[in-house]
């Protein structure tokens, strides 16, 4: 069994990790409102809509296609080909509700890593790729296992000489592709394992289930979860945290490239119009957002520019 960590998007440090990076710079990100839909007003509003759309009225032809090539480091852990897609249709489902956008995968290899993430990234695109995507998932434990601790981070590498991306990022422009390291086997809310791979106690000890000791531990999807967390959006399915965390990643270079981009940092508040007077920090919509602050998905909106 391989290894399971807790709660990896809220407490990723992207900073050191992204400056490794071609272009990387703090540079902030544009003040732009999140994308509203009736999923996200229903989290603040407690108003009964007075009809409900039909299927017709609310599937509509995505505004633009977000290309994905999948790559799994075969020095880390084995993924299935079908499983990876079947996540990624997760993702795009994911983006779709919060954006209009849709991820489509184009290729899926497996590879020797032969260096760092960047480096098979780069090795991919020069030597093996037929059609420059827009973004990577790379399923890894990552540089320095980061992703196996973390359950993924974010980057972005050049793309061939003369690319565009058609989604245009205001921290790195539009001559990078973008990269989402991720941890395959990575597991939500884990519960009673401490820092071992199997399980040593019935109920939360360390820092699981949010720092609280004591919780009683429940089986859910094969693996011991909390109790208190069974119910949440990012336990709603067994692959929601990886599809979740994908989109997460991707939103990154839409922001600061760091932690400052997760929901509820000072500067995620002060960003969105937040305060103590006009808001209170709320675990659904936390989730909704993919653990990432409401504007990111507006910038990504905007910097669509095929």
């Amino acid at each position: 069994m391989y290894r399971k960590y807790l709660m990896p998007f809220l407490i990723l440090v992207l900073a050191a990790l992204a400056c490794n990076w071609p272009g990387y710079e703090a540079t902030p990100s544009p003040t732009v409102k999140p994308v509203t839909s009736p999923a996200t007003s229903a989290l603040r509003d407690t108003d009964t809509p007075e009809s409900t759309p039909t299927l017709e009225e609310t599937i509509a032809e995505p505004s633009g296609i977000f290309k994905v090539s999948i790559l799994v480091d075969i020095s880390s852990e084995p993924v299935n080909r079908q499983a990876a897609v079947e996540v990624l249709e997760d993702s795009s489902r994911i983006l779709y509700e919060r954006t209009g956008f849709e991820f489509e995968w184009i290729d899926f290899r497996e590879m020797e890593p032969g260096g760092t993430m960047k480096e098979m990234a780069i090795a991919y695109l020069e030597t093996i790729a037929s059609e420059t995507p827009n973004g990577l998932v790379i399923y890894s434990y990552g540089d320095h296992g980061m992703a196996q601790h973390y359950g993924g981070y974010s980057g972005w590498v050049n793309g061939p000489v003369g690319y565009h991306n058609e989604f245009v990022s205001p921290l790195v422009g539009d001559e990078y592709v973008y990269m989402a390291v991720m941890h395959w086997s990575h597991h939500y809310g884990i519960c009673g394992y401490g820092d071992e791979d199997e399980v040593i106690s019935d109920v939360s000890i360390g820092g699981e289930c949010r720092g609280q000791p004591g919780i009683p531990c429940v089986e859910k999807y094969g693996y011991s979860m909390c109790s208190l967390l069974v119910d949440d959006l990012y336990a709603s399915t067994p692959t929601f945290m990886t599809a979740a965390g994908i989109v997460h990643e991707f939103l990154h270079p839409f922001g600061f490239g760091t932690s400052d981009d997760h929901y509820a940092t000072p500067t995620c508040k002060e960003i969105i119009g937040w305060t103590d007077e006009n808001w209170s920090f709320s675990s659904e919509e936390s989730q909704y957002y993919l653990n990432q602050c409401p504007h990111l998905f507006g910038v990504f909106v905007a910097g669509y520019q095929p």
